[in-house]
């Protein structure tokens, strides 16, 4: 059409040096009067662009790139209230943004458990607000629908490529699918390790390597026991600290040896434990990671006891106390560094007996992992009503327990908090307390919000913590 080549030209050059063109009378388009001659140009490419649009045609098929249309959806589709409260969440969310985070969360759960998808119109949004935020993106699914699943694909198109050989990937993409067959098959990806082990840099054997950690087995020795004899040092150090976590590996069979020598009963009525420190090392010992003497200075001895310690079972100090864990505990609790190596080593190898037993002498977060959740809050609701401790001690304990809390835990933490010094525990406590307190907890919070309260953060958390109950609340029963 030569009214758009003249349009387009008279926008390139400008209208100084070229007139708009007057619009073909077949548009039947008449242009307000008294229009300077760059008004004219722009109210014919608005023109230009409408017409432009307007004289595209469908394709029953789509050209190749462009995606397909949106398959229909066949899950029923949360509406009423439960529609309104998300997009609320989404659009003007009455609360701040990690409670929003955390509420839509919550509601793509109860989407999930009363088998219903998010409303068409409120997914762009949502799928937005995933991309910067994991725990939301976690739960999308099946909460999105058919529909939704559709939508992401557009936004974040997956690639239908065949995949590489593992040999051919770059260092991160091979540590990642590394990670991925470990998940499934652990013996797969030892051997995948161990074929292509003499071709990898010693940062990517190490980076490797150091996957296992996750989900370390006896039958990982032999490959580990390799390691050991690398010439990089960062290789021989993740070798060492994954066989810290075998203790039926024969590396733990000859630190036992190293340590039984060193371990002595005294005393008839009032025994105790007396511990010698290690002699220098020999080739075998350097190969297990102790220490060897330095150039210059005196040799760390109570380091290469701390390695001993680590790598040996942790039984030989029952077989040499004739005590059982708890008691052998007891006669170690005046020992402050070799009870840091039993509290290491029992919280690497997850040794939930050997926790119990340090407990009754030492408070540690790392041995608290080890036990069962039920077991574990048990603990912490008599450790918080009777230790007596400063309330800052308590809060690295708790923020590692599994939400929600359990009632009486609840109950006692809220009981510290309304104390004297409950406000610095309620502000160390601010980014878990909100979630982890259970409905049953709201009234306490509102009872301790009704007193005069001049410590700003205590009343924000405890405000906090009764919104978050009652938005809640409202999800719930929207989704009944």
């Amino acid at each position: 059409m030569i009214w758009l080549a003249e349009l387009r030209t008279a926008a390139l050059v400008g209208t100084a040096r070229h007139d708009a063109p007057e619009p073909p009378v077949a548009l039947g388009f008449r242009a307000p009067d008294n229009l300077t001659r760059e008004e004219s140009l722009l109210d014919q490419a608005a023109l230009a662009d409408a017409v432009t649009r307007a004289s595209r045609t469908a394709s029953s098929t789509p050209a190749p790139g462009l995606a397909s249309p949106a398959p229909a959806d066949t899950e029923l589709q949360a509406s009423g209230e439960a529609a309104r409260l998300l997009e609320l969440l989404l659009t003007q969310p009455p609360v701040g943004l990690e409670l929003r985070i955390q509420l839509v969360v919550d509601w793509l759960r109860f989407a999930e458990e009363s088998r219903r998808r998010v409303p068409h119109r409120l997914l762009p949004a949502l799928l937005n607000l995933a991309e910067s935020r994991s725990a939301v993106f976690r739960s999308l699914e099946p909460a999105i629908g058919t529909r939704g699943r559709w939508l992401q694909e557009l936004k974040s198109p997956s690639s239908h490529e065949p995949a590489e050989e593992w040999s051919e990937l770059g260092s991160a993409a091979a540590a990642v699918e590394l990670d991925r067959l470990r998940g499934r098959d652990p013996a797969a990806a030892r051997e995948q390790l161990r074929g292509h082990w003499t071709s990898l840099s010693a940062r990517e054997r190490a980076g490797n390597l150091a996957l296992f950690a996750g989900n370390l087995n006896d039958d990982d020795e032999g490959l580990l026991e390799q390691a050991l004899d690398d010439k990089a040092k960062s290789v021989r150090d993740v070798a060492l600290r994954l066989l810290d976590q075998l203790p039926g590996s024969a590396r733990a069979a000859r630190m036992a040896t190293r340590l039984l020598p060193l371990l002595h009963v005294k005393g008839l009525l009032n025994k105790r434990l007396d511990i010698d420190l290690p002699p220098a090392p020999d080739q075998e010992a350097l190969r297990d990671g102790i220490p060897a003497d330095p150039r210059r200075g005196e040799p760390d001895r109570l380091a290469r006891l701390d390695v001993i310690i680590r790598g040996a079972p942790l039984e030989v100090w029952t077989s040499v106390s004739g005590r059982n864990r708890a008691g052998t505990a007891a006669l170690l609790q005046g020992e402050p560094r070799i009870m840091e190596a039993l509290i290491a080593t029992t919280a690497a190898r997850e040794d939930a007996e050997w926790a119990r037993a340090l407990l009754t002498v030492r408070t540690d977060r790392r041995l608290l992992g080890c036990l069962p959740p039920d077991e574990r809050e048990h603990w912490l609701v008599r450790h918080v009503r009777e230790s007596g401790d400063e309330p800052l001690t308590l809060a690295p304990l708790l923020q590692d327990v599994p939400q929600p809390w359990s009632a009486p835990l609840a109950e006692a933490v809220l009981t510290l908090i309304s104390g004297k010094d409950g406000g610095r525990l309620a502000a160390t406590l601010a980014a878990v307390l909100t979630t982890a307190l259970p409905p049953a907890a709201t009234e306490q919070c509102r009872q301790l919000l009704a007193r005069t309260d001049d410590d700003a953060v205590r009343r924000r958390v405890l405000r906090d913590a009764v919104q978050y109950q009652s938005f809640r609340q409202s999800l719930t029963e929207a989704f009944r």
